[in-house]
């Protein structure tokens, strides 16, 4: 093979590599997509009968409390209080979210959870700009990670 025929054959890998690499980086990660609907429930601590409830950070004022479909087995619920189930338990939840932020004038919103391929999982409140983990293990199963406000690693 002569130099030119190499260095067409090293590029065009390189590219090839580039393309699988972006292609493949965000495969196994869900989403958040803001919900009016899902902020409304929330707000009104309205719990859907088809949800799981849990919360992040101290039961005085979470940082984020997400419902899981009761569909899905939830791998990652060690990192995560459960609530007990009962339209009364939500209510300090959120109260408590609102008067935190209102402290720290930050918005509060309601988000669905997305897998990677948009089918939904479950739903999410807290402050906007949070960052999640949300990653489907399975048929059955997922992992959804405690927010944070910097960039998450799992």
């Amino acid at each position: 093979m002569d130099e030119k025929t190499v260095i067409i054959v090293l590029v065009a890998l390189f590219i090839g590599f580039i393309v699988l690499f972006i292609s493949r980086s965000g495969e196994n990660y869900g989403m958040l997509n803001t919900s009016a609907d899902v902020t409304a429930a929330f707000e009104s601590h309205r719990p859907a009968p088809d949800l799981d409830y849990w919360f992040s950070g101290p039961e005085s004022h979470p940082v984020a409390v997400i419902g899981v479909e009761k569909r899905f087995r939830f791998d990652s619920a060690e990192h995560w209080m459960r609530v007990r189930p009962g339209e009364e338990s939500l209510k300090p939840l959120i109260a408590g979210m609102q008067s935190k932020a209102m402290q720290s004038n930050l918005n509060l919103r309601g988000f669905e959870m997305v897998d990677q391929r948009g089918e939904r999982i479950g739903e999410w409140y807290s402050t906007v700009g949070i960052q999640a983990v949300i990653k489907r293990t399975g048929i059955d199963s997922v992992e959804i990670f405690p927010p944070s406000p910097g960039k998450v690693e799992p």
